[in-house]
């Protein structure tokens, strides 16, 4: 009689785990279903006045796009910068709105002396402060009319191709130079499932129907709906697969104890 009613019980629970595992079989999980562009990897498109360019692999991906940056420099008065393929001194012209400056090349001095064979290897200092160069004659000359630098004068609205970059003169003061460019950076936004973002003001939502695709979207509300939904399946197979396993153990517990070997 023990084991006849231990048998029901075995059959009771190993149908209601049969039960509630057919149901998780049969039960759909809710999908994304909100409207909005597909794009493959390499797809672009147009906002704003700003090209696109989506790129997608194995379920995530990315945007990417070139940006307009504003830039600003510097050049303190007296001052080495690059220019031409060469140094160049700052000289910002004299006064305190002086509006102008010039670019004076930077020479290596004792290597020019050092190749001409009509001066001495080194430099000679007047009385009055100016530095001359003197000829093996015994005439002297100054420094700066021997060494004949490159000067390139620039005023304030002038540009000046420094750096690789169109530069403009933005404003001179007495302790140095203004320039602004302009110049283009690539940006990124990385695409990840549910993830949003936003473009040109607009919010976005990504989401992937498959490895290969992504279908952007601006009904975010549309997609936290279906989060919501998702979670709440997620709960009802998490208490589902508890009955399948609670059942399927009981069952076999009652079989184990029914038929036990019984003493005498």
């Amino acid at each position: 009689m023990q084991r006849r009613w231990a048998a029901v019980y075995v059959v009771f629970f190993l149908v209601m785990a049969a039960s509630a595992y057919s149901v998780m079989a049969l039960a759909e999980a809710p999908t994304p279903d909100v409207e909005g562009d597909t794009y493959g990897d390499g797809d672009g498109f147009q906002q704003g006045g700003t090209a696109y360019t989506v790129s997608v692999a194995e379920g995530s991906g990315e945007i990417t796009y070139e940006e307009t940056v504003e830039n600003e420099q510097t050049f303190a008065n007296n001052s080495v910068v690059d220019y031409a393929d060469g140094s160049y001194n700052v000289s910002v012209a004299g006064g305190d709105d002086p509006g102008a400056f010039a670019l004076v090349e930077e020479v290596d001095v004792p290597a020019v002396l050092a190749d001409d064979p009509d001066v001495e290897n080194d430099t000679f200092t007047r009385d009055d402060g100016t530095e001359v160069v003197v000829y093996r004659n015994g005439t002297t000359r100054p420094l700066e009319g021997y060494l004949d630098r490159d000067r390139v004068r620039f005023a304030e609205g002038d540009a000046i191709e420094q750096g690789g970059e169109r530069k403009s003169v933005a404003n001179v003061t007495a302790e140095g130079v203004l320039v602004r460019w302009q110049s283009t950076e690539e940006r990124s936004i990385g695409l990840e499932e549910g993830e949003t973002f936003t473009l040109d003001g607009t919010e976005y939502v990504a989401t992937f129907p498959d490895e290969s695709t992504v279908v952007l979207s601006t009904d975010v509300e549309g997609y936290d709906s279906y989060e919501e939904n998702a979670a709440y399946h997620q709960q009802r197979i998490s208490g589902l697969l508890y009955v399948v396993i609670f059942s399927a153990g009981s069952g076999f517990l009652l079989a184990a104890l029914a038929f036990l070997p019984r003493r005498g």
